[in-house]
């Protein structure tokens, strides 16, 4: 009697009607929209959070730290949701540009924070999007079909 419950019915006009049976990859789908704002939003609270203490330094978190904090996470967070979401039209090597970029000018912006100098955090900018461009793109060239 349980298959019967599986089974697709008849609607008017005789149209079949129910599931298709692939429930998998609408779970899928399900789950890889979910993740497609949930990690950019992620990454955009924590970043916000950590530009609101840093730019506190060793005074009292103030209103000015914290708009600060919240305006730099949602750029990352619209900026992460942005590449995620035309990662997958872009090769290779133009997809690790894409998540070079920002993560060098942010990580550089954490460390011009820390009370570096401008040509300290430029140079630091660099090394880390360097880094994360050889990264990258060993990453996404080596799981490419």
């Amino acid at each position: 009697m349980g298959a019967h419950a599986a089974m697709p019915g008849r609607g008017a006009g005789g149209a079949v009607t129910g599931t298709s049976g692939n429930t998998a990859h609408a779970s899928h789908a399900s789950h890889a929209s979910r993740a497609s704002w949930a990690i950019p939003l992620t990454l955009g609270v924590a970043y916000g959070i950590y530009i609101a203490f840093m730019a506190r330094g060793s005074s009292p978190l103030t209103w000015a730290n914290v708009g600060l904090g919240v305006l730099c996470g949602v750029i990352m967070a619209a900026i992460a949701y942005g590449v995620g979401k035309a990662g997958k039209y872009l090769g290779p090597g133009q997809r690790a540009l894409a998540f070079a970029v920002p993560f060098g000018a942010g990580m550089g912006f954490l460390f011009s924070l820390g009370g570096a100098s401008v040509l300290t955090s430029v140079v630091y900018a660099l090394v880390l999007f360097a880094g994360m461009l050889v990264t990258a793109h060993y990453a996404f060239y080596s799981h490419t079909p």
